[in-house]
């Protein structure tokens, strides 16, 4: 009987446990620690992952060459010091550029992340890096073409249940969805976030119907009542670009998903003193 009682404990404890960790807030690494480090690079995933974060955000484009490049901007000017765009330039072309060139926290007076051989990654090396990784891939470019390539990499991979994939871009968000047959959760594209909008505020929220699985929210604008929208509609919110700590302490308390920061190990923290770590 004692047995059988401790046994029955056991189960119900792991049952608690994993509830708890089910309703933790998750962190999102926006371009990974992109506040302490080179952002896109495989130094900044990994110290990231250092510090706590669950998910790795970043954001895709074409090379000359159709590789999938990982790098926030079409053009190269705040990472390595050009103007050239990554359509114009081959994967081996991108790969002789250094990418801690322009990264500095002190305004310039210092680049400590130069000639360290930091170079942008293709999203095939970073899923190769972090294979037991979750992935958060923006398609920056409205083109059909990366969207495909996009789906091809995490079908090769197969990923589908570790990626979420998102896009301003209504062209490129519905292609992707097309090709990947719905196997892969997607975000809400601006105009599917215009549209929720307007059905909440005049009233009609009750007959919105989302065609995506994550609402990726603008911190500065968002309030508890239309997280509660979201989330109602079985849609998970995660807010951008949270980095002061009371920021963060507000984005916990507006019941949200998930945050997307340059500083996961300060998300961590907050968390951490909330009883979420």
């Amino acid at each position: 009987m004692i047995h059988a009682a401790f046994k029955t404990l056991f189960t119900l404890l792991i049952l608690i446990a994993s509830f708890n960790q089910a309703l933790a807030i998750e962190i999102l690494a926006h371009r990974g620690a992109s506040g302490e480090y080179p952002q896109g690079t495989a130094l900044a995933f990994q110290k990231a992952l250092e510090q706590g974060a669950d998910i790795l955000e970043l954001d895709v484009h074409l090379s000359k060459d159709q590789h999938v490049i990982i790098n926030h901007d079409a053009d190269l000017k705040k990472n390595v010091g050009i103007s050239d765009k990554i359509k114009d330039l081959t994967l081996a072309e991108l790969k002789t550029l250094d990418a801690g060139h322009e990264f500095t926290i002190d305004d310039g007076a210092s680049y400590p992340f130069r000639n360290q051989g930091l170079q942008l990654l293709a999203l095939n090396e970073l899923f190769e890096l972090f294979p037991y990784e979750r992935f958060n891939v923006e398609i920056k470019v409205n083109d059909e073409t990366l969207a495909e390539r996009v789906w091809k990499l995490i079908s090769d991979y197969q990923l589908q249940d570790r990626v979420v994939v998102a896009s301003q871009h209504s062209k490129a968000m519905k292609h992707f969805r097309n090709v990947s047959y719905g196997d892969v959760k997607t975000s809400a594209t601006i105009a599917e976030l215009v549209e929720a909008s307007i059905a909440w505020s005049t009233g009609f929220g009750w007959a919105f119907k989302p065609k995506f699985d994550v609402a990726q929210l603008p911190f500065s604008i968002t309030t508890k009542p239309y997280v509660r929208f979201f989330q109602g509609k079985g849609v998970t919110v995660d807010l951008w670009t949270v980095n002061d700590v009371d920021d963060i302490e507000r984005a916990v308390s507006l019941g949200v998903d998930g945050i997307i920061g340059d500083y996961p190990g300060r998300i961590y923290d907050v968390l951490e003193d909330m009883g979420q770590r």
